[in-house]
């Protein structure tokens, strides 16, 4: 932690199934049925509506997407990652971050809800929400603009 100036967060959840304290995700039960869905679907631009809406009819972002999701894992090997995020809680963490943090998230974001975002803003200790515009999940698509210069302010009032 001494070696932490600050904390970024994007479009970040605590917990990665809905709970009836946290109902920031998709139940384990729909979650699950996403993933089958996901993994049915690999080798071609699966979940690209969902992670970027605003990429999602262009024929280049689909196939890189593609692309990327044959070289990066085998449906088997996301299966299991997939699987773990769906089981993981960090909840209880929360309280010891002590950094500055800043948590950004889009307010359509259609891979993680933003009530997944406030809440995270809400239990860190120094976080500051900036809720953007878009519904894009990865930070690279829809407007960049934004995000950059949030992160630029931030970045910024840690150097004084």
């Amino acid at each position: 932690p001494d070696r932490v100036a600050g904390l970024i967060l994007f479009g970040s959840l605590a917990k990665g199934s809905a709970a009836p304290d946290y109902p920031h995700a998709l139940q384990a039960s729909q979650y699950d049925t996403w993933l089958r869905q996901l993994v049915s679907a690999w080798g071609g631009p699966a979940g690209i509506e969902t992670f970027a809406p605003s990429l999602a009819c262009d024929p280049q972002a689909r196939a890189w997407w593609a692309g990327l999701l044959r070289a990066a894992s085998s449906p088997g090997a996301i299966k299991g990652v997939l699987e773990a995020l769906r089981d993981m809680d960090v909840r209880d963490l929360l309280g010891r971050i002590s950094a500055p943090t800043l948590v950004l998230h889009r307010h359509g974001d259609r891979a993680v809800r933003i009530g997944a975002g406030r809440h995270l803003a809400s239990h860190i200790a120094q976080a500051r929400f900036v809720e953007l515009d878009g519904a894009d999940h990865w930070v690279f698509a829809g407007d960049q603009q934004s995000v950059l210069a949030s992160i630029k302010q931030f970045v910024s009032s840690l150097a004084t």
